[in-house]
């Protein structure tokens, strides 16, 4: 798995001597420049990844779609078991995230599954863990979380999917709970941590763009992700406030040092433009289930008021 992963994220730049195309667009020598615009072979592992099909349809899209010399052929049925039963190791998630965002197939393909558990617990159990992994790795689970959410027939499906229990997750008892409602608390989850110890603005952006994707199509969110859902607009609004105060009393106070002051409230304005746009997003989601699925989330609506 080690040599396949080194294979096909291996790029060679293409020396810039000469014109080259870079995104289709042939540039001009006065334009070219090696630091702005670096060029790489094309990678045949990458490509043979990103074209392979499932075995299942050999026979049937050979007329339909030529391709242009051999075509890696694999049963996509056994790639998911494996990878569900393998995602505890780092490698695997890789091999995963080169997949999903490289090959449209697979990609499709892990889509149509009803069985989307197979994949998305162990996902989830790490993220629940999250205090164990290094940023770069939660990163990666939620990239993988965040390209499936795009997909409205995913998001329709975790929240009909019903787990019997949740043996990891320590808090509470989880019991006939869906896999949307368990995806919506570990996300949340993940945002506290993120805000106490890590503080990455990219990596909390993410988790807030997956529970956007998800907001529209919740459907019988349970009363627990309902309250986490509520508590952290609630607890970012009030970092909010203090933030806003903080700033509004550095304006008040004047210091000898002006340059000092100055710094301390740029600081400052970052911070609360950053907690402006959590708290937006945050108020997007609330939106977006009152909006599109309110009969179906009685739950929310009893979490708010």
């Amino acid at each position: 798995l080690l040599v396949l992963l080194i294979l096909i994220h291996y790029r060679k730049c293409i020396s810039m001597n000469e014109s080259i195309p870079t995104d289709g667009v042939y540039m001009s020598d006065s334009d070219t420049n090696v630091k702005d615009a670096p060029a790489f072979h094309e990678n045949p592992y990458c490509k043979a990844l990103n074209n392979a099909k499932d075995i299942q349809f050999d026979h049937a899209d050979v007329e339909g779609n030529a391709q242009n010399g051999p075509v890696v052929r694999l049963s996509f049925a056994s790639l998911f078991d494996a990878l569900g039963a393998c995602l505890k190791d780092e490698s695997s998630v890789l091999l995963l995230y080169s997949l999903v965002h490289g090959n449209c197939d697979f990609q499709e393909y892990v889509l149509v599954r009803t069985d989307l558990d197979t994949l998305l617990m162990p996902i989830l159990e790490m993220l629940y863990n999250a205090s164990r992994k290094t940023s770069n790795q939660i990163y990666m689970l939620l990239i993988i979380l965040l390209i499936l959410s795009q997909d409205s027939t995913f998001n329709a499906s975790v929240h009909k999917l019903v787990l019997p229990s949740v043996p990891w997750y320590q808090e509470r008892l989880m019991h006939q709970t869906s896999l949307g409602s368990l995806m919506v608390v570990v996300l949340i989850r993940t945002i506290k941590y993120n805000l106490s110890k890590l503080r990455d603005v990219y990596l909390h952006t993410n988790c807030l763009a997956i529970l956007a994707n998800m907001g529209p199509h919740a459907h019988r969110l349970s009363a627990y992700a309902s309250q986490r859902l509520v508590s952290l607009f609630d607890m970012l609004s009030r970092k909010y406030a203090k933030l806003a105060e903080l700033k509004n009393d550095k304006a008040l106070k004047v210091m000898s040092d002006q340059m000092e002051a100055d710094i301390i409230s740029d600081d400052t304005s970052t911070e609360l433009h950053i907690y402006t746009d959590f708290l937006r997003i945050v108020l997007e989601i609330i939106n977006a289930i009152l909006t599109y699925a309110l009969p179906r989330n009685p739950e929310v609506v009893y979490a708010i008021l």
